[in-house]
């Protein structure tokens, strides 16, 4: 025999396994031996819909040995009899193909023994084959007696057809412990969401929108999500291009002394990732972009260009790239805080201002931005333009 079974429940198997030879062997039957495959990840199906929601490490347990037998008799089916007349044939585990298709072609008639041949109401008879080819349907009182097997004995090895089928699932309707996700599928998952949302969202913007962790959670494990829904993700077109590009980012992070870019970069590297460290994973594309967008502009501020001309007043829409805290100038008592601020708009020009003012923006903020060109300046390869003065009013993000 040979069966599938969760790699968790091994244990368990090798306790029945035993248990059940230890019968056996009280009635003279020798007992079956017992293997188990190195564990190898298998699909697992959700058994309320079929979807396949992940994988579950798992190994293929074999038992193996001899069909009791004896003066030429095996025992190679039971028959249970209802009242209505049914019988329902059960094959002695393990039994060869060619057997158990023979057994199973035998008429069969309830009450019937051919070993006492009483007439008298049986709920179970066992089929005994000689080797001969000849069969015999006998009650329970007459098999040992009959063909020397002890039928206790052949009961508990009976147990063995029950392991094949029985549910080792202990998850009691929920998902199994051991479920794993693959990491190419959460990270395509991910991509559709964002892409139809237009970005990723975090847990700390729950307050405005549903977090992107949660979307892609409700795809693999909410048995109340639509499935028109499901499909809308499936079909994004660029989910899995995008995925791969994110996964190859996060493996670079690998090794990094940045913990969470080596914390996703070992999540990325894997080939499933264990649910509870979904959202880390997840999180990979919001870094993905970053980088992308940073990449972006500066490929645009190679192109930049002086902006008016020294003491000229400019308004200019453009997004904030950099803040850096500058060391705070002192005027007695009294501390000046100083912030390098850089903007860049549209067309890669980038714009700089040094600020003593209370409040500036944030970095990514998309702003109106009005100030006094101070001067032209070269950082690098990009050339500024300096601004003072300046004032900024914020502007809403454009919707993507």
């Amino acid at each position: 025999m040979r069966f599938d079974v969760p790699a968790t429940s091994a244990r368990r198997v090798r306790q029945l396994v035993e248990t059940t030879n230890t019968r056996a062997a009280v009635h003279g039957l020798t007992g079956y031996q017992l293997d188990f495959s190195a564990p190898f990840l298998a699909d697992y199906k959700d058994p309320y819909d079929g979807r396949i929601v992940g994988q579950r490490p798992t190994v293929t347990v074999t038992i193996f040995g001899e069909i009791p037998h004896h003066s030429g008799w095996t025992v190679v089916a039971r028959l249970d009899h209802d009242e209505e007349g049914e019988t329902l044939l059960s094959l002695f585990p393990g039994l060869p193909e060619q057997l158990a298709a023979e057994a199973s072609a035998q008429r069969m008639t309830a009450n019937v023994c051919h070993g006492c041949n009483i007439a008298r109401h049986r709920t179970a008879t066992y089929l005994a084959r000689h080797d001969s080819g000849e069969y015999r349907q006998l009650g329970t009182t007459c098999v040992e007696p009959y063909t020397g097997l002890p039928i206790k004995g052949l009961e508990a090895l009976w147990r063995f057809g029950k392991l094949k089928d029985s549910d080792w699932d202990d998850s009691e309707g929920g998902f199994p412990d051991d479920l794993r996700v693959p990491v190419v599928e959460v990270l395509r998952v991910t991509a559709a969401i964002v892409a139809q949302e237009g970005r990723f969202y975090s847990r700390s913007e729950q307050w405005a929108k549903s977090p992107t962790a949660d979307g892609v959670e409700a795809y693999f494990f909410s048995r109340k999500a639509p499935m028109e829904w499901r499909a809308d993700i499936d079909a994004e077109p660029d989910a899995t291009a995008t995925a791969a590009a994110v996964r190859e980012w996060a493996v670079q992070g690998y090794g990094s002394l940045n913990d969470y870019r080596h914390k996703v970069g070992q999540l990325a590297k894997a080939e499933t990732v264990d649910p509870r460290h979904l959202p880390t994973l997840v999180s990979a594309i919001a870094g993905w972009h970053r980088d992308q967008e940073q990449a972006a502009a500066e490929r645009a501020a190679r192109n930049s260009k002086p902006q008016g001309t020294k003491g000229e007043r400019l308004t200019v829409t453009a997004t904030v790239t950099t803040v850096i805290e500058l060391e705070e100038r002192h005027y007695g008592y009294h501390a000046q805080r100083r912030r390098l601020v850089k903007f860049q708009d549209p067309e890669g020009n980038v714009y700089v201002w040094f600020s003593s003012a209370a409040n500036v923006p944030d970095k990514d903020d998309e702003v109106q931005l009005t100030g006094t060109v101070k001067d032209h300046s070269t950082y690098g390869e990009v050339t500024q333009t300096v601004l003072t003065r300046c004032r900024v009013a914020e502007r809403e993000l454009a919707a993507a």
